[in-house]
């Protein structure tokens, strides 16, 4: 076996591994051994029969599968202690074509421990904006809840307006291409397209089909469609419009859960945005100092760090599509986005999760705010206390490693904000924006109909027609 490595970058080792025919013919008939004693040839006892018939009756690729996966994991390993290589997670192998009595040379990449130089993390200035809740802030909050929780409702009486939710079969043809684009069902919100798309749409009605001609804006997100021209061909199928819940003591109940008056749900709104206000002000400020950490650091680390956060963020995306019964065409379409464009924009903010993650652990380090068994201990006993928890509850997390873990992350965390906000300067600013991204109050159920549920009622009503 004969082994390269190539350091691409401080976290990457790139090891070119190649086997020689021997060795690959070797698999190759271990593998067939290994076949021979789940295959059923007359004649042979399990495992007897000679290879020529083992071939005949066993399958070629998955045969040749097998070998790759032994070679692959043997190789490997021992090229990765040849070389005296600490791998930081599983290496990646780059797939190759396999074949018997042939060599075989394949590359692994191999990702390495994350190297971290942080930067002065005390005597820094960071700005901490202040948000100011007027009741203007409150009405624009409730006005919110009241559009989350409208209903749609069928409109036939009158064409589309702004505003209105349309479902449409609707195709594209760029300036100079030929039309061979299928009509495609989509969701409609309109107000929310290119400049001159709902101009184009307002008064269509139901049944109705109307053929344009508009440019993509200079800033369009797909950059390929920047500045060209286009047909568009839409056919109104269906119209809804947004019915909105008056504010009274039901749209309360409905947004709370409890029964109060809407002067008493004013107040208590005010002070929850207030609170969360106060928070976001907070973290805002945090982020702001490890920003300016970051900016006098070094930091490396592999890319399957981002290959894997990417990942964990798309699955949750799903989940909560399903939930809501979207797809994540629909949701793309909504964001005005291609799936690569999307994940590019995780790619970038899971790297930047990274380095303040990576650069905040080392600070802990340095700093000794690292926490110990006694110190976990005691807080379980805490939350015992405070009924956070309950006896056995406490008991049962005590022992588990992963709840111990979340323990002393957030006791870390905790002494981290702490640490940073001790040792550095914060400027107080008035926020340009009136709010910050925050949450509204729990909300119960809303009985709003679901846009796939509007669509499958326009399928039905199609098919009765």
């Amino acid at each position: 076996m004969q082994v390269t490595a190539e350091q691409t970058n401080p976290c990457t080792i790139i090891l070119e591994i190649t086997i020689d025919e021997a060795q690959v013919s070797r698999a190759f008939e271990s593998s067939y051994r290994e076949f021979s004693r789940y295959a059923n040839i007359p004649g042979f006892r399990a495992g007897k029969a000679p290879r020529a018939l083992v071939e005949k009756y066993t399958d070629a690729v998955r045969v040749k599968q097998h070998a790759l996966e032994k070679i692959v994991r043997d190789a490997y390993t021992q090229a990765v202690k040849e070389q005296e290589i600490t791998p930081y997670r599983e290496g990646e192998i780059v797939p190759v074509e396999l074949h018997d009595k042939k060599p075989f040379t394949f590359k692994a990449i191999v990702p390495l421990e994350p190297q971290v130089k942080v930067g002065q993390y005390t005597g820094l200035t960071a700005l901490k904006p202040i948000y100011t809740i007027s009741d203007e802030v409150v009405e624009q909050r409730i006005d919110t809840l009241r559009d989350e929780r409208a209903k749609l409702e069928k409109v036939t009486d009158r064409g589309v307006q702004l505003g209105d939710v349309v479902i449409a079969d609707t195709k594209s043809a760029l300036e100079g291409e030929e039309d061979t684009e299928e009509p495609k069902r989509q969701f409609l919100q309109i107000g929310n397209n290119i400049p001159g798309f709902d101009d184009a749409l307002v008064g269509s009605m139901p049944g109705e089909t109307r053929t344009f001609d508009l440019v993509y804006p200079a800033d369009f997100d797909q950059e390929a469609l920047q500045n060209k021209k286009a047909t568009f061909t839409v056919a109104v199928n269906r119209i809804s419009a947004k019915k909105m819940p008056e504010v009274d003591e039901e749209f309360v109940m409905l947004v709370t859960g409890e029964d109060m008056q809407v002067d008493e749900f004013r107040t208590r709104l005010k002070a929850q945005l207030e609170e969360e206000a106060s928070k976001a002000s907070i973290e805002l400020a945090e982020q702001n100092l490890i920003e300016e950490i970051l900016k006098n650091s070094e930091i490396y680390f592999p890319d399957i760090l981002i290959r894997d956060e990417v990942n964990d963020k798309l699955r949750h995306l799903d989940a909560d599509l399903n939930r809501n019964q979207i797809s994540y065409s629909q949701y793309l379409a909504r964001m005005n986005a291609t799936a690569e464009q999307h994940q590019i924009a995780l790619a970038n903010q899971a790297a930047t999760q990274i380095r303040a993650l990576l650069a905040l652990r080392e600070i802990a380090i340095q700093e000794g705010l690292q926490t110990d068994d006694d110190t976990i201990d005691a807080q379980f006993d805490s939350m015992a206390a405070a009924e956070a928890l309950t006896q056995d509850q406490a008991a049962e997390y005590r022992v588990d490693p992963r709840r111990r873990l979340q323990i002393a992350n957030a006791i870390i965390q905790d002494r981290l904000h702490f640490f940073l906000f001790e040792n550095n300067t914060l400027i107080e600013e008035e926020a340009k924006d009136d709010e910050p991204e925050t949450e509204a109050l729990e909300a119960s159920e809303a009985p709003t109909q679901s846009l796939a549920a509007i669509e499958a009622e326009a399928e039905t009503e199609k098919t009765a027609e």
